[in-house]
């Protein structure tokens, strides 16, 4: 059995209702009744009672206050007996629940639920779960939305279309992808940048650090060099130690074999003094023929006393020469002690083959290359360490931002193409059942997808022809006002197969039609009702069929002396 979602719709003070209680039964329900008769508030009034924003009539929910009142009450009896095991509103367990809206004079609107107090999010929440929301155009379409419709643009009614049949989530997901996008891509901007500047940095610490490791390794050529200096002038200072030594050593020999020759000469003299006074006294006695031996040691001693005189002479001279000698001695071993003190602490000795002037001069060159490097700032090593530490992370976030970036671009074209094979299937099954509907009523037409690759351009361009006329774009120029609410409701009707709603609800739809067409579009919408059984529709019209169709619950509306009535007539 085909169960109504809305058992009852009960108004209080609501626009020209003083108080109706108007049953809706499953199906179709047809609500006719005369211009200014209240129909269109029964639909405003479930409206407001469903929390949907839209009030047609009124800028401010006040002015739906029936005048001279100070409230309003919308109730609708909501059937909430198990579906497939499941009720519509799991939250309640009653079969039955109470969702009303309290419109006050001083502007306070609140929703109650039972009798308790509900927030509106939550209402939403609960009409969610069974699919109804109040504010999409297809599940009800106002009085007036038809004229609206018209005059939107391609890209406008594509993103009304989305909306209304749950693709505007797709759109969302392209344009959130595009700002996410677009955030990464400002994202890896920045990184580029902070990038570029760290590599100048860098740069500029990488040259510091360059000269710093450049002054160090000089730095260290001279303290070689100056080690090499040191140790070669011991060298040569030991050398000259060598040769003092030696020429002392010489000069103590010369002395000591000439003082040995001394002793020689005074020992030989006194011999041949003594033998000079013996040969004196024989002479003296008489013996002349010693006077030639006389002559002859006389000869000998002067000769021998003469070179005893020299060597004397030369043994002063050398002991005079052995004294500077030893003094230069002392000094040059002076000397050694301090350069040998010097160079051990400098460094362990080492062997070279240059001369100090070499090695001074090669010092000299060094000097000048440290001072061609400049002023070194200070922790110049440190600062290099620590910025290319810095470069290192800023470039794995350049990376990083880059990949994010490539991400991003495939997430994007993901959801693009996933958001125009959406849009695709919905115009080829909207194209065809549009399509259909023109025929039925001896017109033709297509729905067809433009700028399909620009999320920003992309539109639904509608075309419509009848009498055998080329299909033209609908527009509110080119067509009669009966030709654009045909052409418009059939293309309705066609994307509401799409909503899955268990009410819907058109009100007013034949505004500028002819009987035939109104009757035609009529047909279509039980149709549509027939084929969706579990759906129940309320149909506003000012004239009803005739005949009544079977199963239709016809409810009559009148207005009596400003206060409006609603009561049910028939129902299947």
């Amino acid at each position: 059995m085909v169960k109504q979602l809305i058992k009852e719709v009960i108004l209080e003070n609501f626009m020209s209702y003083r108080y109706a209680r108007v049953p809706l039964g499953p199906g179709v329900n047809l609500v006719v009744g005369p211009n200014g008769s209240g129909k269109s508030s029964l639909l405003l009034a479930i409206s407001v009672a469903l929390g949907q924003s839209y009030t047609e009539r009124g800028r401010r929910l006040s002015d739906l206050i029936r005048w001279g009142e100070d409230y309003a009450r919308v109730t609708l009896v909501i059937n909430n007996e198990p579906r497939n095991g499941k009720r519509p509103l799991p939250r309640f367990r009653s079969s039955e629940v109470y969702l009303t809206r309290y419109l006050r004079r001083d502007g306070t609107y609140w929703h109650e639920a039972n009798g308790r107090p509900i927030t509106k999010a939550e209402l939403v929440r609960s009409l969610a779960r069974v699919g109804l929301n109040p504010e999409n155009m297809l599940i009800i379409m106002h009085q007036g939305l038809v004229e609206e419709f018209v005059f939107l643009n391609p890209q406008e009614r594509l993103r009304v279309v989305e909306d209304a049949v749950g693709l505007g989530a797709f759109r969302r997901g392209v344009l959130a992808a595009m700002k996410e996008l677009g955030e990464v891509i400002e994202a890896e901007r920045r990184a580029k940048e902070l990038l570029a500047r760290a590599e100048e940095t860098l740069k500029y610490w990488e040259e510091q650090y360059s000269k710093f490791v450049k002054y160090n390794e000089l730095r260290e050529k001279l303290r070689s060099l100056e080690r090499e200096l040191a140790w070669s002038l011991v060298s040569i200072r030991e050398e000259q130690v060598r040769e003092a030594e030696l020429r002392l050593k010489s000069l103590r020999e010369e002395i000591s074999k000439l003082k040995r020759r001394l002793e020689e000469l005074r020992d030989h003299s006194s011999n041949l003094l003594r033998e000079a006074d013996d040969l004196e006294r024989l002479v003296a006695s008489g013996q002349v023929g010693l006077v030639g031996s006389l002559k002859k040691t006389l000869l000998s001693y002067a000769e021998s006393y003469a070179e005893y005189r020299v060597a004397e002479y030369m043994v002063k001279v050398l002991s005079d020469q052995e004294r500077e000698a030893f003094k230069e001695y002392v000094k040059l071993r002076k000397k050694l002690e301090e350069e040998l003190g010097e160079a051990e602490s400098i460094g362990p000795r080492v062997r070279t083959e240059r001369s100090p002037e070499e090695i001074r001069e090669e010092i000299e060159r060094v000097k000048i290359a440290v001072a061609a490097l400049g002023e070194i700032p200070p922790g110049a090593a440190e600062a290099y360490e620590r910025y290319v530490k810095e470069y290192e992370e800023i470039k794995a976030r350049a990376e990083e931002a880059a990949r994010n970036k490539a991400r991003a671009m495939e997430e994007l074209e993901y959801r693009k193409r996933l958001w125009r094979s959406k849009l695709e299937e919905l115009v080829n099954e909207v194209n065809s059942r549009y399509a259909e509907f023109l025929t039925r009523l001896g017109g033709v037409g297509e729905v067809r997808l433009v700028n399909a690759d620009d999320l920003e351009n992309a539109g639904l361009l509608v075309t419509v022809g009848f009498r055998g006329a080329e299909p033209v774009e609908l527009n509110p120029y080119t067509q009669s006002g009966g030709e654009r609410t045909t052409a418009v409701m059939c293309f309705l009707l066609a994307l509401q197969s799409r909503a899955k709603s268990p009410f819907r609800a058109v009100d007013e739809f034949e505004i500028h039609m002819d009987p035939r067409n109104r009757e035609a579009i009529l047909k279509l919408i039980l149709d549509m009702a027939a084929q969706n059984p579990d759906a129940q529709y309320l149909i506003i019209t000012p004239v009803p069929f005739r005949p009544l169709p079977r199963g239709v619950n016809l409810i009559v509306v009148q207005k009596v002396r400003g206060v409006s009535y609603a009561r049910k007539t028939s129902g299947g």
